[in-house]
């Protein structure tokens, strides 16, 4: 009789544990935790959707909470080169939401055989890309060009000098390349500026913007502004 009583009490509890167990089982797929709302919120630049975010992301309306993956619709979601960050969280009982930061062009890239793409501040390649004009981007000559999302070798100077670039300066400016001594500028009119090697290009923009408020550039063959307050301007009184 004991025995009996014994087996009976052990089938219980293992009956009980696995109702119990069901009972969560089916709760988790019941249709009151499935993702009712998919909230996406991206900040930085525009050229990213938010319908294109949750299809990259894998994550569907109706799908059953417990089977969100955050760090594989994250990994999705930064196959897009305009994606520099991404949280994706689940707010239980029925939301997920991601939070994008994006990244925004900078400026082009173009190699010598032609190829062009647009890259962000951090050298970052962002789409293969002709110029554009109305963009109003500065050109930066590189050696050769890498895959969407991976940074450029080799631009890191070319971008301190970029980023020193002036509103004022950009309409004049052509292209930005390297060379044996630092950075070159090329402006309108094929005049050459020699900036040196800096860390911060700064001063030497400065030193260019003011030679160019001073001087016709129609009568300029070359300007050195490599030598911080000092700027040597070679003149072609041809060119005038």
């Amino acid at each position: 009789m004991k025995v009996a009583l014994k087996s009976f009490r052990r089938y219980l509890v293992i009956f009980i544990v696995l109702v119990v167990l069901l009972g969560i089982y089916s709760a988790t797929q019941s249709q009151l935790l499935d993702v009712d709302e998919i909230e996406v919120v991206i900040t930085g630049g525009s050229e990213v959707s938010q319908d294109e975010i949750i299809a990259l992301s894998g994550i569907r309306l109706s799908q059953a909470m417990v089977s969100v993956d955050s760090s594989k619709a994250e990994s999705y979601i930064f196959k897009n080169p305009w994606v520099a960050e991404v949280e994706v969280s689940k707010e239980w009982p029925n939301g997920v939401s991601i939070w994008v930061s994006s990244r925004t062009a900078f400026a082009y890239v173009v190699t010598i055989e032609g190829k062009f793409a647009t890259i962000d501040i951090n050298g970052i390649v962002l789409e293969s890309s002709r110029i554009d004009s109305s963009a109003n981007l500065v050109t930066l000559l590189v050696e050769k060009l890498s895959e969407p999302g991976t940074r450029v070798d080799g631009v890191e100077t070319l971008l301190e000098a970029a980023k020193s670039v002036t509103p004022d300066l950009r309409k004049w400016v052509k292209i930005i390349s390297p060379t044996a001594s630092g950075v070159r500028v090329e402006l309108d009119d094929s005049v050459f500026v020699n900036l040196g090697m800096h860390e911060d290009f700064t001063n030497a923009m400065g030193d260019l913007e003011a030679v160019l408020g001073q001087v016709e550039l129609a009568c300029i063959q070359s300007i050195d502004v490599s030598i911080q307050d000092n700027p040597v301007v070679k003149r072609d009184t041809s060119r005038c």
